[in-house]
C-alpha cells in the first residue's frame, strides 16, 4: 500500500505541473507573450502534447487510485482474517482450558493445546509482516495493528509460547505420582497441571479482551462490514455447546446406519 500511496502522490504530482503547463501554453496563445510559430514548432504542436501528456496522466492516476483501493480492501480482509483466526484458536485454548478444570476426573492430554498456540503464532507472525497505510481514513487499523506489532503482539506471543508449560507441568506431577508408587493419569487436580491451566485460562481472557477490542473497533471503521458482533456470538455459541468425541456414541451410531 505504502509503494501504491507514493507512485499516486507522485503522478498527482506531474498532473498539475502539466495541467498548469496547459493552462500557460492556452494563455500565451491569447496573450502572445512567447510567438511559437517556427517550420518545426507551433502554439498548436505544443498545446497538443503538452495537454495530451496530462490527459494521460489523468487516466493513469484514475488506475493508481483504483489499483489502491483494491490493495486498501484486500489488506483490511486479510488483518481481519488473521484477527479472526487468531481471536477463535485462543478462545478455543480458554474453553479447553476451563472444561479441562470442570471435569476434574478426566486426564489432562499434554498436547491439548500445542496445535493451536502454533496456529495462533501463524497467526500473529502474518499480522506483524502486515503493511497498512492509508490516505485519511483507516488510521484506526493501522493504529490496531501497530498494537500487534508492538504491545499486543509481545504479550500474546508469550502467552502462547507459555502455553509449552502445560506439558512440563503434566512431566512433573506424573513423576511425583510414580515416585510415590501411583501410576495414574495427571488431572486438572493435580498441583502443578491446575496451577498451569488455572494460569492459561485467565490469561486467555485477558488476550481475548485486546483482540475483542480490535475487532470491534476494525468493524465500525469499516462501516460493519465483516459483522464482528454476530460472527462473535457464533464462535462462543459453539464452544459453549462443544460436545467432546466420544467412542461409545461413534460406535453406537455407526451400528444405526
Amino acid at each position: 500500500m505504502k509503494k501504491s500511496i507514493i507512485t499516486i502522490k507522485y503522478i498527482l504530482l506531474l498532473s498539475v505541473v502539466f495541467l498548469l503547463l496547459t493552462y500557460s501554453i492556452s494563455l500565451n496563445d491569447e496573450n502572445k507573450w512567447v510567438v511559437l510559430n517556427t517550420p518545426w514548432i507551433s502554439h498548436n504542436f505544443a498545446f497538443a502534447i503538452i495537454g495530451g501528456v496530462f490527459a494521460s496522466l489523468l487516466v493513469i492516476l484514475a488506475c493508481e487510485i483504483q489499483n489502491y483501493l483494491i490493495i486498501k480492501r484486500q489488506t483490511e480482509d486479510y488483518i481481519y482474517s488473521q484477527l479472526y483466526a487468531l481471536y477463535t484458536q485462543i478462545t478455543i485454548i480458554y474453553y479447553n482450558t476451563k472444561r479441562q478444570l470442570y471435569e476434574t476426573n478426566t486426564p489432562v492430554p499434554p498436547n491439548m493445546i500445542d496445535g493451536l498456540a502454533d496456529k495462533g503464532l501463524v497467526c500473529l507472525n502474518n499480522l506483524t509482516s502486515a503493511g497498512y497505510v492509508t490516505f485519511g481514513k483507516g488510521k484506526t487499523i493501522e493504529k490496531q495493528l501497530f498494537h500487534y506489532k508492538v504491545e499486543y503482539g509481545m504479550l500474546i506471543r508469550s502467552f502462547l509460547q507459555n502455553t509449552i508449560f502445560l506439558k512440563m507441568a503434566i512431566n512433573e506431577d506424573k513423576n511425583a505420582m510414580l515416585r510415590q508408587g501411583r501410576d495414574e493419569f495427571v488431572k486438572s487436580s493435580s498441583p502443578k497441571t491446575n496451577l498451569v491451566l488455572e494460569k492459561i485460562n485467565n490469561d486467555s481472557t485477558v488476550i481475548l479482551t485486546f483482540i475483542e477490542e480490535s475487532m470491534e473497533s476494525i468493524d465500525e471503521e469499516c462501516e460493519n462490514r465483516y459483522h464482528w458482533d454476530e460472527v462473535k456470538r457464533s464462535i462462543i455459541l459453539g464452544e459453549e455447546n462443544f460436545v467432546s468425541a466420544d467412542l461409545d456414541s461413534f460406535l453406537r451410531k455407526q451400528n444405526e446406519v
